[in-house]
C-alpha cells in the first residue's frame, strides 16, 4: 500500500492505495497540496484495485443520477458506478473506499470525491469556490467568469504567456474572508497543450483525465510550471472581477460591468456551483442535520460572494475571435491599472 497525503488549507486528505499508477497520477492532480504528513480535519480515502463487487445493502436506492446509483443506511452510502466502480463512504468517520479495476473511471472518482468533500469543509471555514479562472499581476488578481466553452482555457494560455502573469487556478479559485481571493491551483486543463507553453519534463507532467460526460482532455501537473504558479493559499486584497461572453468580432471590448450583473454571474458560478466539482453523491448526506449544514454553507456564500461583489472592480469583456489580441488588452489594462495607482490617480 502506498500513502499521500494533502493539505488545501486547513482541509486535509490522506490517500492510501495499492495501485501506484493511480496514486502517481493523482499526486500530479495535486501537486501543490502535497504534504509529507497528515494533517488535522483529514478525509481519509482508500483505492482497492480490483473487479470485484463489494457488499451492498439489499434495499432501494436512496436516487440515482447520470453518475451512480446510490444507497443510505444511517451514517453509510453505497454508489454503485454502473459496474466500472463501487464506493462506499462514511459520512460520520469521513471515510470512503473506492473498488475498480477500471484506472479511467477510479482516477474520475478519486479526483471527484477528494474535491467535493474538501469543498463542502472550506464552505463551512468560509472559503468558497467560484467556477472561474484567476491570475495574478503585479500584486493584483483577476478572476475571470464566462460560461462553458466559451475560451477560458484558451484566454487563459495567451495570458500566461507573459512573464509578469502567475496563475491562482485554471477552474477553482477560492473567495475567502474580506473578499480576498486565494489562490488554488490544480493540474491545468487543456483541449490542446501549446507548443509556445514552457513546461519541464513534458514527458512527465503532461498527462490526461477521461471523465465519462466530457471526454479526454490533456492536463500539466503545477510541477511543470516552474515560476507560473502562485502557492496555494496566497492571498489577493486587490482583485479584478471580469465577466466574459464571446463576440463576434475580431477584437474584444473591455467596459465597465454593473453590480447586478456582475452579482448575477457570482451568484451562479459562486453561490450555486454551476460548474465546480461538487457532486451530489460525496457532499449532499441526508437528514435534519446536513440540511441544516447545507442551508448554512448556502448563506455563507451568499453573503460572501455579495461582500466580494462589493469590494471588487468589475469589468465586462465582449471576447472577440483572437484570445492573443484579447490576452494583449486585458493586460494592457491592468497595467494602466497599476500606473494609475502608483500615482495616486483614480
Amino acid at each position: 500500500m502506498q500513502r499521500i497525503h494533502f493539505k488545501f488549507l486547513e482541509a486535509g486528505v490522506s490517500l492510501e492505495s495499492d495501485w501506484p499508477e493511480l496514486v502517481g497520477v493523482l499526486s500530479k492532480d495535486f501537486w501543490s497540496f502535497a504534504m509529507s504528513t497528515e494533517s488535522s480535519s483529514t478525509f481519509k480515502l482508500k483505492i482497492v484495485k480490483s473487479n470485484m463487487r463489494p457488499d451492498f445493502p439489499v434495499m432501494k436506492a436512496t436516487f440515482q443520477n447520470q453518475n451512480a446509483i446510490v444507497y443510505d443506511v444511517r451514517n453509510n452510502r453505497y454508489c454503485d458506478y454502473y459496474g466500472e466502480a463501487f464506493a462506499t463512504i462514511n459520512f460520520k468517520t469521513n471515510e470512503a473506499v473506492i473498488f475498480s479495476d477500471n484506472f479511467e473511471k477510479a482516477h474520475e472518482v478519486a479526483y471527484l470525491m477528494i474535491l467535493s468533500r474538501v469543498g463542502k469543509k472550506l464552505d463551512l471555514m468560509g472559503f468558497h469556490k467560484i467556477h472561474a479562472f484567476a491570475i495574478s499581476f503585479k500584486g493584483k488578481a483577476l478572476v475571470c467568469m464566462m460560461p462553458s466553452k466559451g475560451g477560458k482555457s484558451t484566454l487563459l494560455m495567451e495570458l500566461l504567456k507573459d512573464d509578469r502573469v502567475k496563475m491562482l487556478s485554471d477552474d477553482i479559485p477560492l473567495i475567502g474572508p474580506h473578499g480576498f481571493v486565494y489562490s488554488f491551483p490544480l493540474k491545468l486543463g487543456l483541449n490542446t497543450i501549446p507548443e509556445s507553453l514552457k513546461i519541464n519534463n513534458r514527458d512527465e507532467n503532461i498527462y490526461q483525465m477521461n471523465r465519462t460526460h466530457y471526454g479526454v482532455k490533456n492536463l500539466v501537473c503545477t510541477r511543470g510550471l516552474d515560476g507560473k504558479v502562485e502557492k496555494a493559499g496566497t492571498a489577493f486584497s486587490n482583485v479584478i472581477l471580469l465577466s466574459a461572453q464571446r463576440y463576434n468580432e475580431e477584437k474584444s471590448i473591455i467596459n465597465s460591468e454593473s453590480w447586478p450583473s456582475s452579482f448575477k454571474g457570482l451568484f451562479l458560478h459562486g453561490v450555486i456551483g454551476l460548474g465546480t466539482p461538487m457532486v451530489l453523491e460525496y457532499f449532499w448526506e441526508n437528514g435534519i442535520n446536513d440540511f441544516l449544514v447545507k442551508t448554512k454553507i448556502f448563506f455563507l456564500r451568499l453573503s460572501r460572494f455579495f461582500f466580494f461583489s462589493l469590494k471588487s472592480t468589475k469589468l465586462n469583456i465582449s471576447l472577440g475571435r483572437n484570445p492573443e489580441l484579447a490576452a494583449r488588452q486585458i493586460l494592457n489594462y491592468l497595467e494602466n491599472k497599476n500606473n494609475s495607482s502608483s500615482t495616486g490617480i483614480k
